[in-house]
């Protein structure tokens, strides 16, 4: 009789014990895959708010903006933007590109001033590709390129006492370093997920910012999106290179550089859920361990047996190894049969979440199935049976043949 069929029948001779194993297995499974997938959901919604809310998928730019050096608007801008801009458009990877002014100075209406934060924008791509527009909470997004427009976070309207229909008067230094006043209507209003990014937010069309800043032509970066993200970096590093080739002295970062407040996410995250994973691990273990070892006291006659018999302690070791693998792989089978109802019923009840950092409003609870979570757990689990097992099995069969036999 092979140590396979000997492993199942004692399986199947300790029914509720095995019951009770694979039951523990299989919630440490359906746990570790449910969050598994909760988590790669979370990271893929966060990465995908990143991009949409203003970052992209790849910014090119100056060196000296990324590296921080620049300490005037535009002093290191992009001449000849919609050159460039063609040029990027013309790369076959490449699904929109962005011209961008940052800009700052101060809002006035005539009864006070307040320092804002301003961001050049071509309208209509922004409305196809990014979620501000989306976040207009009191009239519109912005329209025309040409119209002096403006879109204001709720933060900076309220503490201006502006809204939809009202004016605004702009101060800014231009690239010559002369300050230039311009006054804009108040389309619309923003509610912005970040308080401190809506107490300062103030958006305009391309054409206004130029004309504000005398820029032109000159921008502060391009915004660029991508068929696939995970080439964002070899497309940068093939366009750069193009650009320099022509005489541009341009510089690249991929949104995952760009992004710090994702990456700490995302680090927090990976921390609080490879805690808890190696809690549940350890709590499938302990238990695993606590069966395994009544099991091994209750069969210590049988294992004076089977030494008698003539097998040697690492085939014990084997038998009980066994076991545990097959105990183990039933708990999984189990857990993943748990793990994918459970799934099915969670998305199918649209249960709503807080909303989680950097966004506005609460989102609709999803689990994502993540094959990746699925062998981990499954090597988790199978690894936990087989250490759990090894220990009972190990101190058992080392004990003297007649002492085992003679065990009560």
């Amino acid at each position: 009789m092979t140590l396979l069929r000997l492993a199942l029948r004692n399986i199947g001779r300790n029914r509720r014990r095995t019951l009770l194993t694979a039951g523990i297995v299989a919630f440490g499974f359906a746990a570790l895959t449910l969050a598994g997938g909760f988590v790669a959901q979370s990271f893929e919604a966060l990465a995908e708010g990143t991009v949409r809310g203003g970052v992209g998928h790849l910014q090119i730019a100056s060196p000296e903006l990324f590296s921080g050096t620049e300490a005037e608007t535009l002093e290191h801008g992009l001449g000849d933007s919609s050159a460039l801009a063609r040029r990027a458009e013309a790369d076959p990877a490449v699904r929109e590109v962005l011209r961008r002014i940052d800009f700052f100075g101060l809002a006035g209406t005539g009864g006070s001033a307040l320092p804002f934060l301003g961001l050049g924008v071509e309208p209509e791509a922004e409305a196809r590709s990014m979620d501000t527009p989306d976040l207009v909470t009191a009239g519109r997004w912005l329209g025309a390129a040409e119209d002096d427009e403006a879109v204001l976070g709720g933060g900076l309207a309220r503490a201006l006492a502006v809204g939809p229909g009202d004016w605004v008067t702009l101060f800014a230094m231009t690239v010559d370093g002369v300050l230039n006043a311009r006054d804009v209507e108040v389309v619309g209003v923003a509610g912005l997920p970040v308080r401190e990014l809506d107490d300062r937010y103030l958006a305009v069309p391309l054409a206004s910012a130029d004309r504000l800043l005398q820029a032109d032509g000159t921008v502060s970066k391009l915004v660029l999106l991508v068929d696939d993200p995970d080439r964002a970096a070899a497309v940068g590093e093939r366009l750069v290179a193009t650009l320099r080739a022509e005489g541009a002295t341009v510089d690249f970062r991929t949104w995952q550089e760009l992004a710090e407040f994702y990456r700490q996410v995302r680090t927090l995250y990976l921390g609080i859920f490879g805690f808890l994973g190696a809690v549940l691990v350890l709590i499938v273990l302990l238990a695993a361990a606590n069966s395994m070892l009544m099991v091994a006291t209750e069969r210590t006659r049988e294992i004076g047996t089977l030494r008698a018999l003539g097998m040697k302690p690492r085939g014990v070791v084997r038998l009980f190894a066994l076991e545990g693998l097959t105990q183990g792989a039933l708990g999984c089978g189990a857990g993943a049969a748990l793990s994918l109802a459970l799934r099915e019923v969670v998305n199918r009840s649209h249960l709503l979440m807080p909303a989680p950092p950097g966004v506005a409003h609460p989102v609709e609870l999803f689990i994502r199935f993540y094959p990746q979570a699925y062998g981990i757990a499954l090597a988790g689990m199978l690894a936990a049976g087989l250490l759990a097992t090894w220990w009972p099995a190990h101190r058992a069969a080392r004990l003297p043949i007649v002492e085992a036999l003679a065990h009560v």
